[in-house]
């Protein structure tokens, strides 16, 4: 390969071919270069997809690359396609729901807008989003998923698995659909509106303002990352600590 790293763009996004050998650190400084020297040809009107190609990516890699992408070019990443090379159908099928959203943001008001994953995108135990939920947004996925960005409050997840929200969750999750008690949902900063695991609900109180002393202890509270599980038929809400993540692994 002459380069280590190859775009190859269409209309929905791109698909980037990597380096089979190259240390990752290096291929991470190769992919911020080439989109940092491409900036001035991107679209930054729409949300694109993105596949990787060329070598094989944890989760976890993943996600870096495409941060790089993001930080370097302003591109909207909002799909990695994953599973054999993808081609130009694929890339449609994976943005079509949100480029009618983009085009018509008035529509369906009253029903909000539910975000659906194509088969050909996640891996087999879960799935991907990354993106902020805004109100009157819903993901529904059979298994678990993560999101990277926060659920505003009016925004919903169902998932028959567990939910791990990498930013702050104010809005409504439901994990474990439809009656898996096992299941568990994570989050940086955790203000649901509700949670639902399985057939156990929990709602967050009407919580006024306070002295300004405990506002602030409050929000130190918060942003520690936050565990709830289901325990004697009742939802607990705990700090993540080594010990609680051996317990939920155990049972």
């Amino acid at each position: 390969m002459k380069s280590s790293v190859i775009i190859k763009g269409n209309k929905y996004g791109f698909q980037i071919v990597l380096n089979p050998t190259l240390p990752f650190e290096e291929l991470l400084r190769e992919v911020a270069q080439k989109f940092k020297e491409s900036i001035r040809f991107f679209d930054f009107s729409q949300s694109i997809a993105v596949s990787f190609e060329g070598r094989d990516l944890t989760q976890g890699e993943q996600n870096l690359l495409v941060d790089t992408i993001v930080e370097n070019s302003g591109l909207k990443i909002n799909y990695i396609i994953n599973g054999g090379k993808a081609v130009e159908t694929e890339f449609a099928e994976a943005l079509s729901g949100i480029r009618e959203e983009e085009e018509n943001p008035e529509e369906e008001e009253d029903d909000g807008e539910e975000i659906s994953f194509p088969e050909s995108l996640i891996g087999k135990n879960g799935q991907f989003y990354r993106g902020t939920l805004r109100s009157g947004q819903k993901i529904e996925v059979d298994g678990s998923i993560v999101v990277l960005g926060d659920i505003n409050p009016g925004a919903q997840i169902i998932a028959g698995g567990n939910v791990v929200v990498l930013g702050c969750l104010k809005g409504n999750v439901y994990a474990g659909y439809p009656e898996d008690r096992s299941a568990f949902v994570a989050s940086l900063m955790m203000e649901p509106m509700q949670i639902q695991i399985g057939d156990c609900i929990a709602r967050s109180p009407d919580q006024k303002a306070k002295k300004q002393k405990a506002g602030r202890k409050k929000n130190q509270k918060q942003l520690e990352a936050k565990l709830a599980f289901v325990e004697n038929d009742s939802i607990f809400i705990e700090t993540i600590t080594r010990s609680l993540i051996s317990e939920i692994s155990i049972s």
